[in-house]
């Protein structure tokens, strides 16, 4: 059994709209986050173990063996990346989920600025149609400037979210800096027409990895890769042997070893606060929809979520939390050809904001222990990773 640390990087794109990424809106149609779920991911690896195995070995596997052994095969850490081509991977070309709790807006002055969303007690909002008077005791966020909201791009750069969780200003940083898309066109010739089938000409949304930008200095090419940590079990070791293939599609990816600190917390960011921010850099998988694991109603004036989270001693209280619409995730069991069930997750970029139960502040050391910490249900396929930041609640414990 051996640790693994590498960059896949698809050389043929990805598939944009395949029902398993995370949902956005775009002119009126829903389409997936161009970027693969870490249970793709570690389907992956499986079978790219496997077949370093049946390469090793000699011994073909059967494929309920080859599912049960590959078993073992974890997806620990599971972040983006882009860099200029020809360049080394480091923690600068780290890429991450926009946090919920961020809003980019027009002023009054036609700037674009960053708004944080502030949770604050008080407020009357219903929240669901049944009587939890916990739920509805959470804090409500509230902007601290006005302004038109616009849409958000889907990742940021690591400079950009550092500097978010550990609460200083940030600016919005350019509007297009993300993934660039094509159309693939497919259709069916006849053989003895050489004409085109009726009925069979589709498309397909295509996620381009690999982007050229023109600058001042001449044509910058940049990419965009998976960054993986991971179980490999015995007899296979080290890293894939050769190209992975990626998603229903085999996207074929090539490999590139990374060094374990490349997934390592700023030292910076490791600071005493008296609430905490969790934003969630994957999906995560609650027993109860958006409550977290573990968390139970406690009585009082007013009532409220008390539970524990992973890597804090003692139990906290929950102030809010900021989730969008909830991820419905199906595949395909191609051992036993019949559809998954269906899984229901909180979507990366999702906030939670907590307090000490009792008072007391969140250490240093508690926030380097939370660091990509798994939250909830799926820590095999790396589900809810957090990244803590700080949080200045408006007063100290109210109802805990």
């Amino acid at each position: 059994m051996s640790d693994a640390c590498f960059a896949l990087l698809p050389r043929d794109g990805l598939s944009a709209k395949d029902g398993r990424g995370w949902y956005t809106s775009e002119v009126g149609r829903g389409y997936s986050l161009p970027w693969p779920l870490p249970t793709t991911v570690r389907g992956a690896l499986r079978a790219a173990w496997g077949h370093d195995v049946m390469a090793a070995t000699g011994i073909t596997l059967s494929p309920e063996t080859w599912e049960r052994r590959s078993e073992q095969v974890g997806l620990q850490r599971f972040i983006a990346l882009r860099r200029a081509l020809g360049e080394s991977f480091t923690r600068a070309h780290r890429m991450w989920p926009v946090p919920a709790d961020a809003v980019r807006v027009l002023d009054e002055r036609g700037v674009e600025c960053l708004v944080r969303l502030e949770p604050h007690p008080g407020g009357a909002m219903t929240l669901g149609p049944d009587e939890d008077d916990a739920r509805e005791a959470l804090w409500h966020p509230r902007r601290s400037a006005s302004g038109k909201p616009l849409a958000s791009p889907l990742f940021w750069p690591e400079s950009r979210m550092m500097a978010w969780l550990s609460g200083a200003p940030v600016s919005p940083g350019p509007e297009h800096e993300g993934l660039s898309q094509r159309t693939d066109i497919h259709l069916a010739i006849d053989v003895e027409t050489q004409a085109s089938q009726d009925s069979m000409l589709h498309s397909r949304e295509v996620v381009e990895l690999l982007r050229a930008q023109r600058q001042a200095g001449g044509l910058a090419v940049e990419e965009w890769a998976l960054g993986l940590s991971c179980v490999w079990p015995d007899p296979a070791s080290g890293l894939p042997r050769g190209p992975v293939g990626l998603g229903g599609r085999r996207r074929l990816s090539a490999v590139e070893r990374l060094g374990a600190e490349l997934f390592a917390m700023p030292d910076a960011l490791a600071q005493r606060t008296r609430g905490l921010r969790l934003v969630l850099a994957t999906p995560a998988e609650f027993q109860r929809g958006w409550l977290p694991d573990g968390f139970e109603r406690v009585a009082g004036a007013p009532p409220c979520y008390v539970g524990r989270l992973p890597c804090v001693d003692a139990p906290v209280v929950l102030r809010a939390a900021l989730v969008p619409r909830p991820l419905e995730v199906s595949g395909w069991d191609l051992v036993r050809r019949r559809p998954r069930p269906t899984r229901r997750w909180v979507p990366a970029g999702a906030v939670y904001f907590f307090e000490k139960h009792g008072g007391g502040d969140f250490t240093a050391d508690e926030l380097r222990a939370l660091w990509l910490a798994s939250w909830g249900g799926g820590h095999a396929e790396a589900l809810g990773q957090v990244l803590p930041g700080v949080w200045q609640p408006p007063h100290h414990g109210q109802g805990a």
